[in-house]
């Protein structure tokens, strides 16, 4: 084999790498997701063939991982941009190839194993940059839902409830206001749209269930499917006299983002401030000014995260492993849970006990498939079977899912 030939896929690897310098500080906090690929080319010559078989892993890669998050039928409707914007820009995302050895096929051709280090936050961000996480070509929307109570004077503001026709409100409003735009501007650079909503106007249409102090989960659900909101933002804002100074105040500010399809929040925040001595009108807006910038941001940041992470529309399951393990042979069957399902977004030790161990598991399909792909997995360097303590039971949701595993070697 010409030299040129024997050396073409390393150079082909440099060059990658090379290309890959700029985004490798974006991605080094990033946990990258091991893919491996075996295309095969017809190529006469083994540099082409291994070209062409890299190529082919980076286009697949990306196409496949694409569709994943966005689904089948928005790759369709957007075929052209996915095809334009993210395939053929698959090294921003990709930042690491390494071919295997060339295979003859028995055709005459070749084949190959590739693995590649997918950064999936990378590509999140560049798919929502593209607005091909929602339907339209808008961002993700997110519903709020602020209540802001002043103590002192036992007001409170909720939307919801048609409060801001009264005048004896309009500082609360004011306030509301305030942190709502914030929010709106803060969420907006990370790729998301809170749904501010005219007082007056979306309150009336509200079914009466609704006017309530809290709302439940059941009808977190219902408000995004009435308003078509990804997620809701519940926040409380209250004001008290200070504890500590006569004269001035006390604001503390919490809020939550929950996905509408689960109850588990995303994202949370908690703050206490104290304003300087003068009327609540004046030293609080001072505050909000300051301070709910910082607040906003760090909120928007966690969101970012989540969905970046995949892990808005999962559900959490459990799964119980028995065996005797060491703390490297723990690390090593997490790393291959995740290569082998991709529908596995983040998982996580819940507890450890002697000869078990228990994962929370954020799951992308349905309970019964994380079962059945569970029981057909293969694990290698290790010998499986599921645990009789699981049978006819234990989905993962309702109780866990137990296996054994037995290292061989």
């Amino acid at each position: 084999m010409p030299a040129f030939c024997r050396l073409f896929p390393l150079l082909l690897y440099v060059v990658q790498v090379g290309l890959s310098m700029g985004i490798a500080t974006s991605v080094q906090a990033d946990e990258l997701m091991t893919v491996t690929s075996e295309p095969t080319s017809k190529a006469a010559s083994s540099a082409e063939a291994s070209r062409e078989i890299q190529l082919k892993a980076l286009a697949g890669t990306a196409r496949d991982l694409t569709i994943e998050m966005i689904g089948e039928t928005r790759y369709t409707k957007n075929r052209a941009l996915v095809e334009s914007k993210i395939v053929k820009e698959a090294a921003r995302f990709i930042p690491f190839v390494v071919p295997g050895e060339l295979i003859r096929t028995p055709d005459g051709g070749f084949k190959a194993q590739v693995e590649l280090k997918v950064s999936t936050l990378s590509l999140r961000k560049l798919i929502m940059d593209l607005g091909l996480l929602s339907d339209g070509q808008t961002p993700v929307s997110i519903f709020p839902m602020l209540a802001v109570t002043d103590r002192s004077k036992t007001l409170s503001y909720r939307w919801w409830n048609g409060d801001g026709g009264d005048p004896q409100r309009q500082t609360l409003l004011d306030w509301h206001r305030d942190l709502q735009m914030t929010l709106h501007r803060e969420l907006m650079r990370q790729g998301f749209h809170l749904m501010v909503q005219p007082e007056g106007t979306m309150s009336s249409i509200l079914p009466m269930a609704f006017k309530v102090e809290r709302a439940s989960q059941q009808d977190v659900q219902e408000f995004g499917q009435l308003t078509g909101a990804s997620m809701v933002l519940r926040g409380d804002l209250r004001v008290r006299e200070s504890k500590e100074v006569t004269g001035a105040w006390t604001v503390q500010i919490k809020m939550v983002v929950d996905p509408v399809v689960r109850g588990r929040s995303v994202a949370e925040v908690s703050r206490t401030y104290e304003t300087e001595i003068g009327p609540t009108e004046v030293v609080v807006k001072k505050v909000l000014q300051k301070e709910s910038e910082e607040l906003s941001k760090d909120l928007a940041t966690q969101v970012f995260e989540a969905w970046s992470r995949g892990t808005l529309t999962t559900t959490p399951l459990r799964l119980a492993i028995r065996g005797q393990f060491s703390p490297q042979q723990l690390v090593e069957i997490r790393q291959l849970l995740q290569r082998a399902h991709r529908e596995i977004k983040a998982i996580r030790e819940r507890s450890l006990e002697q000869e078990r161990v228990d994962f929370e598991i954020d799951w992308s399909s349905t309970p019964a498939q994380f079962v059945e792909k569970i029981k057909a997995m293969e694990l290698p360097g290790y010998q499986k079977k599921i645990s009789s303590e699981s049978q006819g039971s234990g989905d993962g949701s309702s109780a866990p899912l137990f296996i054994e595993l037995k290292s061989m070697q």
